[in-house]
Parts: structure tokens; C-alpha cells; sequence
């Protein structure tokens, strides 16, 4: 596998948001590892997994915890978001890599039986670069999800992370929404459009780490 080192926008985005944010994530190197499985955990030579991703390096009470989901709908349509909870959630969305493509075990259905869906960052301006599922593609299409590799001064940060277009630094939205409570929606920053928002003082950025933990 040819591998390119690509300096991820993170200094970009220090220097727009630093002033606005409590906390920042390390200046890093990204390395694009591709779309196959082979960069995540429990490779079996096809598919991997399963496992789950954290908040990392936001230097915030978040790191460490596992993600969960926060479901819409649109008519008849259900999407969603996925979100970083304020507090350790009862379960994390178990994930996995199956046809390259990096899938979440989601309920799509009020009360039916979990199912995997792509994730992806969201195409449409509106949606602000989001990490979610099931956006509808009519007019802007998703952004597929990609492994990374990070390094800091040359030496490799252990782990794998996940971003998209050269771009691993997500930026955490504080949110609040009744019965789910505090939490960060998740966008991906340094790609073009996703940089315009601006970080209150409750939002950070920080990173998604894949781990074995589920």
C-alpha cells in the first residue's frame, strides 16, 4: 500500500478557533490509510470489526467515551447523527468495516431490529460537514468515511482514527436535546465548506479514535 502524509488542517482550524475554544487537539500529521478494512481492528481478511470509536484528544471530561446516535425523521425518512455524549452513555454503537465502507449497528426503525448503515459526512452545506447516517443524496452527494494514521513529531500516536478528504479533526458541538440530554454533534473540519461555523465556548475539537473496547 503506497501511503502519502498529508498534513491535516488542524492548524487551520487552531488558528480560527483557538481564541473561541477551552481546549484544542494536538497539531498532527494524518495519514490516509484508504477505503479497505484492513486498517481496522478485528480485519478477518474481508471485513472487520466489531468495534467502536472515541472521543480523543478534545482535553475535555468527552475523551474516552464511546459514541452514540441521535435519531430524526423527515417524513417517512429516518437519519440521524452521530454524537459524542457529555456523560459515559449505557451503550456505544457497536461499528464495524464491511465492502470498505465503515457501518454502524443502528435502529432505523422505532422498534425494529438494529441494522447496519454506512456512515458518512454529510455533502450538504446546510449539515455543516455532520458525521451521521441515512442523509438523503438529492442534491449534494456523502462523503465516505476513511481510516488515518496520526503522528506527532514524527512518532506515530498508537491507534486508528477517522475522517475523510485529508481531514481527521472533528469539531465538537455542544447540544441539548431533552431526554438525550448534553451532547456534541460531530463535524468534520478542514474540508471545504465545513470550516464557517463558528466554536462557541462549550464546543471543542478533538479527534475519533477506533478501539477494540465495545
Amino acid at each position: 500500500m503506497k501511503i502519502s502524509i498529508i498534513k491535516v488542517p488542524t492548524a487551520v482550524a487552531l488558528t480560527l478557533y483557538s481564541a473561541a475554544a477551552a481546549a484544542v487537539a494536538p497539531n498532527v500529521t494524518a495519514v490516509p490509510l484508504g477505503s479497505s478494512c484492513t486498517s481496522y481492528p478485528g480485519f478477518d481478511g474481508s471485513n472487520a470489526g466489531p468495534f467502536i470509536a472515541v472521543a480523543d484528544s478534545t482535553g475535555w471530561a468527552v475523551d474516552g467515551i464511546g459514541l452514540n446516535a441521535a435519531y430524526y425523521v423527515d417524513g417517512t425518512h429516518r437519519y440521524g447523527y452521530v454524537i459524542a455524549p457529555a456523560s459515559v452513555p449505557t451503550t456505544n454503537i457497536t461499528l464495524r468495516c464491511s465492502n470498505s465502507t465503515l457501518q454502524a449497528q443502528l435502529n432505523m426503525a422505532v422498534g425494529g431490529e438494529a441494522t447496519w448503515q454506512d456512515l458518512v459526512i454529510s455533502g450538504d452545506p446546510t449539515l455543516e460537514g455532520a458525521l451521521g447516517f441515512g442523509f438523503a443524496e438529492d442534491r449534494y452527494p456523502n462523503i465516505p468515511v476513511e481510516p488515518y494514521w496520526h503522528f506527532v513529531d514524527e512518532q506515530q500516536v498508537p491507534g486508528v482514527f477517522i475522517g475523510a478528504k485529508g481531514s481527521s479533526t472533528f469539531g465538537f458541538v455542544d447540544n441539548w436535546a431533552g431526554v438525550a440530554g448534553e451532547y456534541y454533534l460531530l463535524r468534520l473540519l478542514g474540508t471545504e465548506g465545513f470550516t464557517k461555523w463558528e466554536i462557541g465556548k462549550r464546543d471543542t475539537i478533538g479527534f475519533l479514535k477506533v478501539t477494540y473496547d465495545y
